[in-house]
């Protein structure tokens, strides 16, 4: 039994900063007319950027736009050199069954922005078919996955991927690269700008303390995210909406990081992609979305004194560039990111827990401003609760925190409670499981709402329970996995609900593998054969 000394309690903690921005610079682009019909290389316009003397602070882009099934189309921003890139939208309406796409046409001037209005691909789909989307300024949207999954059109962040660009790396030349993936349908690209904004020199302060945050963003964004969109995949390394096979194996004072991507058909590539990415004796591993693009990142975190905790963020749209991000302290838990603050951008948390009394907190970074959110969950000390937070369980498109502790009742009985990460305001408590029952976060059931799920093993095998947290109904027990295995988040068949998953090791050459039970069919488990014995999966991250 752990013992208790929990109080009601709600702290919100602001830090103010501020900058100066640059007046906004607009280049017009070269190079547009068709684009070429089912052709991967596709029609690249560029813009000459230049007298830029700060960092970027935020991107907008501007494209006059004609073509019939907009579904054919892919548009990708990419900075100069290669440096960084976004897709500003992306085969829009495919997914798991639908391979074409939405059928509706574009026939005006749009605008890219992270201030927009709706996001692109859901006012493309509010539309009939074969009607013409309207002029109006649009959020940039993660790219459709056909025959994959339906996570596409989600929103994502001009301004996480280009702000802090260095003027070095900004001046030069950025493309827009409009591809169309089928044939038949034709349009093309005319008049098209870039808008940067850029941080004065004599306010910036290094690329990662530059706040590029306009006071429109300091309000939450989340809430207007489809439905499907509200807690991104776990672990998907590769844009598709499909959890990756991922593992993270020590190798002396590295850790190595080998990825498999998953096909969504109980396969994964033949190819595995690999690097090295923090210290096995110090760092946390997990894996988060900090540059708002809605593909994971690969992350390390290591404790410090007072506030010198290190994340350390391989960035996907970075070419694999490492963001260091000074946050948290030892004794902290780190692998509660999410995002907090609704701008698409993961904000970096912590559980704080002290070692003598004292107050029990979610504490986060927000990605808008660099302010510091502090959630209270109660007064007591380490191992008196546990957290699992960063994703949404009340379907306002914000993370929120949640904490396990005992029941007040039934010590041996878990009660969770849950906290609106926003505001702090607690908005649901209950009893699920025992105290000693894991946590597997993610949506195992009914809506796209983060459920609980816990797991405890019963005579060698594991059972999982869970809440759906829409509808508050504690679904049947379900057996899968036996004592030894590493249970394990994500939605591996691509239908917006999590699997039952785990990673089980073994010291014969090739028989460590992933097994996957699908919650699109039940009645087969995938095997992926992957890794040796003492590798983690990079999914089990979250799991407390």
């Amino acid at each position: 039994m752990r013992a208790l000394r929990i109080s009601a309690g709600l702290a919100l903690c602001v830090i103010s900063s501020s900058v100066a921005l640059a007046a906004p610079v607009t280049f017009p682009g070269t190079n547009t007319g068709p684009i070429p019909d089912n052709d991967a290389n596709g029609r690249v316009v560029s813009f000459a950027v230049s007298g830029l003397d700060g960092p970027v602070a935020s991107v907008e882009l501007t494209a006059n736009l004609t073509h019939t099934w907009v579904g054919d189309l892919t548009a990708t921003l990419v900075a100069p050199d290669g440096i960084a890139r976004l897709v500003v939208f992306g085969r829009p309406g495919t997914g798991r069954t639908n391979t074409s796409g939405d059928s509706s046409n574009l026939g005006a001037t749009y605008v890219f922005s992270d201030l927009g209005g709706p996001d692109f691909v859901p006012a493309l789909l509010a539309i009939d078919d074969d009607t013409t989307l309207s002029a109006g300024t649009f959020r940039t949207t993660s790219r459709g996955a056909p025959g994959r999954s339906n996570a596409g059109g989600c929103p994502t962040s001009l301004r996480g991927v280009f702000a802090g660009l260095s003027a070095g790396q900004a001046n030069g030349t950025w493309t827009l690269v409009m591809t169309d993936s089928v044939a038949l349908d034709i349009g093309s690209i005319g008049t098209t700008t870039l808008t940067l904004d850029a941080i004065s020199t004599i306010f910036a302060d290094g690329f990662e303390t530059v706040s590029a945050a306009a006071p429109e963003l300091l309000a939450p964004q989340g809430i207007s995210a489809p439905a499907h969109c509200i807690n991104k995949v776990q672990a998907d390394f590769s844009g598709d909406g499909l959890s990756d096979f991922v593992l993270a194996r020590s190798n002396g004072s590295n850790i190595d990081w080998s990825i498999r991507e998953n096909l969504g058909n109980g396969t994964a590539a033949a190819s595995v992609t690999t690097f090295s990415l923090g210290n096995p004796t110090t760092d946390f591993i997990d894996s988060l979305d900090l540059d708002g693009d809605r593909i994971a990142d690969p992350t390390v975190w290591t404790p410090g004194v007072g506030e010198t905790g290190r994340f350390q963020v391989r960035l996907s749209s970075r070419n694999g560039a490492v963001r260091v991000v000074a946050f948290g302290q030892t004794g902290d838990d780190p692998t509660q990111s999410g995002d907090y603050d609704g701008d698409g951008i993961d904000d970096l948390a912590v559980f704080r827990a002290p070692s003598v009394a004292g107050p029990l907190q979610v504490r986060y970074r927000r990605s808008s401003d660099r302010t510091i959110g502090v959630v209270g969950t109660g007064n007591g000390v380490e191992g008196d609760q546990f957290a699992v937070s960063g994703f949404d369980y009340n379907g306002d498109g914000l993370a929120d925190a949640v904490v396990q502790e005992s029941d007040i009742v039934t010590p041996a009985n878990a009660r969770f409670r849950m906290f609106n990460g926003f505001n702090g305001v607690q908005f649901s408590t209950f009893v699920l499981g025992l105290t000693p029952d894991f946590i597997i976060p993610g949506s195992h059931v009914g809506s796209a709402w983060a459920d609980v799920t816990v797991s405890r093993t019963v005579a060698g095998n594991r059972e999982w329970r869970t809440r759906d947290s829409q509808t508050a109904v504690e679904t049947p027990a379900v057996t899968f996995s036996i004592t030894g295995d590493q249970r394990m988040g994500g939605d591996y068949d691509g239908d917006g609900l999590s699997d039952y998953a785990f990673f089980r090791g073994s010291a014969t050459p090739g028989a460590s593998a992933f097994q996957v039970r699908t919650s699109s069919n039940t009645a087969t488990v995938w095997t992926v054969n992957f890794g040796q014995l003492n590798d983690f999966p990079v999914a089990a991250s979250r799991v407390h």
